[in-house]
């Protein structure tokens, strides 16, 4: 399951040209590009402060995972180099416009953290689903896949969780030996869905790849028809 690969507007990002790396670079040059991208905008050690270095870094980080991965890396390059609106699956693919996420579910995503006290009861209590998925009557008939961005935690991809000690610690997680980022989940929206369709998914059951788990166990997606659009 590919980590979160496209920009706020909904355009896949291209981590080769962020990494300044060839379609074919191997693990060796992944990693070697990962870590000068790191020594650079790491605020312990970036030589250019900016006020988005957080932003920057999470970018890297998800590059990272992505590219070093062979899995993954085959199914990014699939979407990278053949960009569709269809899957091979004859599936329609749900633009990043049309998923709208509970306001407590933003600013998860933003933090990459479960706000304090808020609980996933507190959550459904008060807007009734985690995320909103708008469909065509079209696709509610012949089925649809939605990709959702969720906020997940990973081992640190540099010191793999082992530099935890107080004298020893990863400029990367700072020690702790987890990061914070997000990952992307697969919803396939099945065919003859209606605006009473809700669809859970129990998280605890799914990990996007070895590293990394959701920071949320369940997730509630309403399914809302667009009428009269096809």
């Amino acid at each position: 399951m590919l980590p979160s690969c496209y920009d706020k507007n909904g355009n896949i990002i291209d981590f080769y040209t962020i990494f300044n790396l060839p379609g074919t670079a191997g693990p060796g040059e992944i990693k070697s590009a990962f870590r000068d991208l790191i020594k650079r905008y790491h605020p312990d050690t970036a030589s250019i402060k900016t006020d988005n270095l957080t932003e920057k870094l999470d970018l890297i980080i998800r590059g990272y995972r992505i590219l070093i991965d062979d899995d993954l890396r085959m199914e990014y390059d699939r979407i990278l180099f053949h960009s569709r609106k269809v899957d091979g699956r004859g599936y329609a693919i749900i633009s990043k416009k049309r998923i709208k996420y509970s306001a407590t579910l933003g600013e998860m995503l933003k933090a990459r953290l479960m706000p304090k006290g808020m609980k996933h009861n507190d959550i459904l209590y008060n807007f009734g689903q985690d995320i909103e998925i708008f469909i065509t009557p079209f696709e509610a008939r012949k089925g649809a896949l939605a990709y959702i961005e969720l906020p997940a935690r990973m081992t640190c991809p540099l010191c793999m969780g082992s530099h935890s000690r107080i004298n020893d610690k990863c400029h990367v997680c700072n020690g702790v030996g987890r990061i914070h980022t997000t990952s992307q989940l697969e919803v396939q929206i099945p065919p003859h869905v209606d605006d009473t369709t809700y669809i859970d998914v129990d998280l605890t059951r799914i990990r996007p790849d070895k590293l990394t788990s959701f920071n949320v166990k369940n997730l509630r997606i309403k399914i809302t028809i667009l009428e009269n659009r096809q």
